[in-house]
């Protein structure tokens, strides 16, 4: 079996109030995460300090920065050179969602014999509710909107369980391979809020890869900029 090594990168923006849980799940998971790095977007409420007491290395960009520039900027601390014994992935966590114990461990076991995917996702269940089901993938309907197929308040009774290929994933908890993402040259930072994920995983598919979700990886997501519980700072134009 080859080596992986993952990379958390945790991005936050004025995430005080999940951020606790959402470090916790990431100290309690069955394989240990090897690298954690977070970067705080112009946070405006006690996020640094959560970050600097739970002594997680952590950069600053600016408020109006998005999650692609977020990503990017976390990649590039990362060593130059991408090792070719060992399958190097980025995990990319909002500091909203809070992945289960066995998160990554599941991700890593559904690409174990596929070597051909670049990218798989959890299934994403609600933050407080945790028989609300929000998605397992997502794609695009007919007027080229983003759409998961999920009923407003679909509830979680397996229905939807399996490993199955999609068009792609939520940026909440999404597991993706580090070649690919530097093939793909990461997120389109031009892109407004809440597209970036579906384009990404439409190109990661153009390119020849695989994009999977795997519904025994289960991650709660409080979605707080789409349910506007907190400010978006980026510009949606």
């Amino acid at each position: 079996m080859r080596k992986t090594h993952v990379t958390a990168i945790l991005v936050v923006h004025d995430g005080a109030t999940w951020l606790p849980e959402v470090v916790a799940a990431l100290a309690s998971q069955t394989r240990s995460i090897d690298k954690t790095i977070a970067i705080d977007t112009g946070s405006q409420d006690s996020s640094v300090k959560l970050l600097y007491g739970a002594r997680i290395s952590f950069t600053t960009i600016d408020r109006g920065d998005g999650l692609g520039t977020a990503v990017s900027v976390a990649v590039n601390q990362l060593s130059k050179s991408i090792n070719p014994d060992v399958d190097e992935w980025l995990w990319l966590i909002h500091d909203d969602c809070a992945p289960s114990p066995n998160a990554l461990e599941e991700l890593l076991a559904a690409v174990e014999d596929r070597p051909s995917v670049g990218m798989v996702g959890p299934k994403i269940i609600g933050w407080n509710n945790r028989d609300h089901l929000l998605e397992t993938g997502i794609s695009i309907a007919s007027q080229g909107t983003r759409w998961t197929g999920m009923e407003s308040d679909e509830f979680d009774q397996g229905q939807h369980d399996g490993i199955k290929e999609v068009l792609s994933v939520s940026t909440a908890g999404a597991l993706i391979r580090r070649d690919v993402y530097e093939e793909l040259g990461g997120f389109d930072e031009n892109l407004a809020i809440f597209r970036d994920d579906v384009d990404f995983g439409w190109r990661i598919r153009m390119a020849g890869h695989g994009v999977l979700v795997t519904t025994d990886a289960v991650a709660r997501h409080a979605q707080a900029a789409f349910n506007e519980r907190r400010q978006v700072d980026v510009d949606e134009a």
